[in-house]
């Protein structure tokens, strides 16, 4: 359990700082930053498997999912809704929104926790209640101050926890998954680039190439260790550092990219800060009833 939480704090310390990569490509077309972010995924998570010797495995589970319907099209619902993710968060860094983007990794796990009420019918205890409470508070507050809904703070939680909904049915192990959720949506971004992205590789500087080859590698390193932590460590107490991620990204956002953070904005954010207090602590009690009950 302990290396198991050892590689959880790695790969959610490296997505809280992966927002200091993209925005080193922000003078980079969003869309094209994305359409290279899958190639480069795709050819590095095919070389993972050739290098480690893992071919036949993912053959293996690639033929098993062509022969099963219901989940190949939970994986082509899921490639989509990881794209829609991966691109606002690169479109919310290049444009000075990453506040914006941290905001929603922190609304992510109750949205996720909503989700499985409706659609899982799992019960939803009172501290729950009250964190939802408390995340809709927060979202209203910061709605109201700001005078608009903060769309990429709501778009990044509906398509990630969707996305983590639809997995639920999905059996393939995440590198597999990795492989097929960049490769389902390849022919999307390659016509993208060939016919309506603004700029060629040639217009590019030589650092801007480098990144984006390099985009594959820093997308699959934290995946690989959170999914390897899984193996080590149960899910609910993995989720505990869970919120490592959009707390690094919040700082980086206030103090290396300089974005404005008013005083008023403390208030929304407080809300949503309680929620997962409320959250937390809920889960630790619960855990503990649970324990207590299985003695």
């Amino acid at each position: 359990m302990k290396k198991g939480l050892l590689l959880a704090f790695g790969s959610y310390i490296a997505w809280g700082f992966l927002s200091i990569f993209w925005k080193l490509l922000s003078g980079v077309d969003a869309y094209e930053v994305f359409s290279y972010r899958i190639l480069s995924t795709m050819l590095t998570m095919l070389l993972y498997f050739l290098f480690f010797g893992r071919m036949k495995k993912l053959k293996t589970e690639i033929s098993g999912l062509l022969a099963n319907k219901s989940e190949l099209l939970s994986m082509i619902l899921a490639s989509f809704l990881i794209s829609i993710n991966w691109l606002v968060f690169i479109y919310a860094v290049g444009h000075g929104q990453a506040t914006a983007a941290s905001l929603g990794y922190y609304i992510n796990p109750l949205f996720s926790v909503l989700l499985a009420v409706i659609f899982l019918k799992e019960k939803l205890e009172n501290f729950t209640k009250i964190s939802l409470a408390f995340a809709l508070l927060g979202v209203l507050i910061l709605t109201i101050q700001s005078g608009h809904l903060p769309i990429i703070s709501i778009l990044l939680p509906i398509s990630f926890g969707t996305y983590g909904l639809i997995k639920k049915n999905v059996t393939i192990s995440s590198d597999v998954a990795m492989f097929v959720e960049t490769i389902i949506v390849t022919p999307f971004v390659l016509i993208f680039i060939l016919f309506f992205a603004k700029h060629t590789p040639s217009d590019y500087t030589v650092s801007q190439i480098i990144y984006l080859i390099l985009s594959g590698i820093i997308t699959a390193i934290p995946l690989l260790l959170f999914a390897e932590a899984l193996k080590q460590a149960p899910l609910n107490v993995v989720g505990f550092v869970q919120y490592i991620n959009p707390t690094i990204q919040l700082a980086v956002a206030i103090f290396l990219f300089h974005e404005t953070f008013k005083l008023e904005n403390l208030y929304g954010f407080t809300a949503i800060w309680l929620a997962i207090i409320v959250f937390t602590i809920g889960q630790v009690m619960l855990m503990k009833k649970t324990k207590n009950m299985v003695k």
